[in-house]
């Protein structure tokens, strides 16, 4: 994808894995958990939660669409500021939050703001950390944040706590932001793999990578002989916890290296193998587990890195509009009411995937 260029400084790094580990830790602990856990606790069966839920998601492309439409790099870090600053406010507002309108402007304010704050940061990490270290820095904090997530204290918390780990992550989102300078570092060129036909491609293996990590998580939590098996008890938590940061880790210093569509590969494999050891009907294992939350780790950098080495903020809008957003309703959607994994499900995501990661390849060979 092209030659490495500055190397930033130790501040400058640690400021934007702080940035990146805020961001995905918002969307896990709030996004995904505490917020919807008040919901389902105030409306009696969660009556409201799908409807909540299409809200976020819609307010979330909305957000990403806004990001894209207002970027300018000498005001960038305002911008990325501001979206921190609506993530905390969605959080305190969930604390009065108690009806279907109040649940419904706290998704609305949530969507926008992980929307916007997503696109803002993906646009800017390159100019600000060059090439060198953009995927260690992105796997620190992909990892770190779902590391934290899934310690017992966090993962198995209340709503409210949940909540309080939210708006942590926003103030320490915005502690980031202070120490970032976008433009320092103008981006490379991309290559072919940001030609329009590589853009589809990569669109569309992330977004069959988002749908069957949301629809597979979605069952296991919802399950509770599945829950029981994977995601219960202080062991199993931390396991998962040390596995997820240690792959998110592993996938950036192999990002810096160029090993951008096999490691991607490699991430696909091993979550389509642990849904298939899912969807079979087998108990689950120690090892499913594992292969899952390593795949879900390694898929989760690339989503970050994939938009952020292109530097270009409707490339970044169109990866988490559709594969972020549009993925996750999807999976979340075609999961409500079940309670096993559709092998048919997986068959279908492994042949997306297959087909979009040889697309760049192609490109590669032909386009230069």
């Amino acid at each position: 994808m092209g030659p490495p260029n500055l190397r930033p400084s130790g501040k400058v790094f640690g400021a934007a894995v702080l940035a990146v580990a805020a961001t995905y830790g918002y969307f896990l602990i709030f996004a995904q958990f505490g917020f919807l856990k008040a919901v389902v606790a105030a409306e009696a069966g969660g009556r409201f939660l799908r409807p909540v839920m299409v809200v976020m998601g819609l307010a979330g492309i909305a957000g990403s669409v806004l990001a894209a439409w207002v970027y300018e790099v000498r005001r960038s870090r305002r911008l990325l500021a501001a979206g921190f600053a609506t993530c905390a406010v969605a959080v305190v507002s969930s604390f009065a939050a108690g009806t279907p309108a109040g649940f419904y402007i706290v998704a609305f304010l949530v969507g926008l703001g992980a929307g916007f704050t997503t696109v803002t940061l993906a646009s800017i990490l390159r100019r600000v950390l060059g090439g060198e270290r953009l995927g260690l820095a992105i796997g620190l904090g992909t990892g770190a944040a779902y590391g934290l997530c899934n310690l017992p204290g966090v993962f198995t918390a209340g709503a409210a706590v949940q909540a309080g780990w939210a708006l942590l992550a926003a103030g320490a989102g915005l502690t980031g932001t202070l120490g970032l300078a976008p433009g320092a570092s103008p981006p490379v060129p991309p290559g072919a793999g940001y030609a329009r036909i590589g853009v589809t491609a990569w669109v569309a293996v992330l977004l069959a990578l988002v749908f069957l990590d949301s629809a597979a998580f979605y069952i296991i939590q919802h399950t509770p002989a599945l829950l029981a098996d994977s995601w219960q008890g202080a062991g199993r938590l931390l396991a998962n916890a040390a596995m997820h940061f240690v792959a998110a880790i592993a996938a950036g210093w192999l990002l810096d290296r160029g090993w951008v569509g096999g490691l991607t590969a490699l991430g696909a494999l091993l979550l389509l193998l642990a849904c298939g050891l899912v969807a079979s009907g087998h108990p689950i294992v120690a090892g499913t587990v594992l292969l899952y939350t390593a795949g879900v780790s390694i898929y989760s950098t690339v989503l970050v890195y994939y938009p952020a080495y292109g530097s270009r903020p409707w490339l970044a809008a169109l990866v988490y509009a559709v594969a972020g957003w549009g993925g996750s309703a999807l999976g979340i959607g075609l999961a409500q009411s079940r309670s096993a994994l559709p092998p048919a499900i997986v068959v279908g995501a492994a042949a997306v995937i297959g087909a979009g990661l040889l697309v760049p390849r192609w490109c590669r060979r032909h386009l230069g």
